[in-house]
């Protein structure tokens, strides 16, 4: 009988070595190349971990970089509101009169007289102002530091929860188009947390690991960990991280990671061992799956 593959096995982190193991004895490699192209390998399964992505573990498809793309035109326009769209109360939040002349004249009255210093301070004393607000204008620049400060992870992640949920801009634009502006801008950035796994992988000179262009972006190489520690005799090693992106991945995706990398193993090792045509109870006998029969 063929060696079929579970999918669904759920292991802790530590069988991960004895699969290393396991993988080198079946496919007669040598455990260092195994730990370097298993990492390198790795690495690209924390990609597709790593948000954004269409659901967990698709995160290197197109979509992935389109949803990623939508996410951050979304928080743009939820944390600025143009000038035209602005009510009463967050004009009045901007104290200044130049911002009131400015929406006036957007709402088409913007005659001199509505638009005088005695009208505005009429205006104020209907509206008393309240929490603060920026005027950002169309300076893209003015609109990266509110941004920033309302990101998760050190300004490189997603909105904080309370800027989602907030019913009131932080920012305050010139027109439309200016968001939309600086959404294309930090659009490029999409990929940049996933890069650094990329980047990872090549600081261990792991072969044959592909990405498309979007996941090779140049930040990720300040965040990319990568030791090669394969030429220990006795144990070879390969430390791989990411500095942002790590912190940005909940727990319970790096285990699917890592339970997925063990799974693509065992997949590459039954097909091995079919295409020798020894079962599963000999190879265990012959010490080749001696840490992960259980789990076939």
């Amino acid at each position: 009988m063929a060696i079929s593959v579970s999918k669904h096995v759920q292991l802790d982190d530590s069988n991960l070595v004895g699969h290393l193991h396991d993988f080198a004895k079946v496919l007669g490699k040598d455990l260092g190349e195994v730990v370097r192209e298993q990492a390198g390998h790795f690495c690209m399964d924390l990609v597709k971990y790593t948000r954004p992505f269409t659901s967990a573990g698709k995160g290197l498809d197109g979509g992935s970089k389109k949803k990623g793309e939508e996410n951050v035109r979304k928080a743009v326009f939820t944390i600025f509101r143009p000038l035209a769209l602005a009510t009463k109360q967050e004009i009045a939040n901007t104290k200044s009169f130049e911002v009131f002349k400015m929406w006036t004249k957007e709402r088409g009255q913007g005659k001199s007289s509505f638009s005088s210093q005695k009208q505005w301070e009429m205006f104020q004393a209907r509206n008393p102002p309240g929490r603060s607000l920026t005027f950002v204008g169309s300076d893209v620049n003015a609109m990266g530091k509110i941004h920033v400060k309302l990101r998760k992870f050190s300004g490189k992640g997603g909105l904080v929860d309370y800027a989602k949920k907030a019913k009131s801009p932080f920012g305050l634009a010139r027109k439309e188009r200016d968001m939309e502006k600086y959404a294309k801008q930090k659009a490029r950035d999409v990929g940049s947390l996933k890069a650094g796994y990329w980047y990872a992988a090549q600081k261990i000179r792991a072969k044959e690991i592909k990405a498309p262009a979007w996941i090779k972006h140049t930040i990720g190489q300040s965040y990319a960990i990568g030791q090669d520690l394969i030429g220990q005799p006795m144990k070879p090693e390969a430390l791989v991280g990411n500095l942002v992106g790590f912190r940005a991945m909940p727990r319970g995706l790096l285990k699917s990671a890592i339970n997925y990398r063990m799974y693509a193993m065992r997949v590459k090792m039954a097909a091995e061992l079919n295409k020798r045509k020894v079962p599963l109870w000999l190879a265990t006998a012959q010490g080749l799956t001696t840490n992960t029969h259980s789990n076939f």
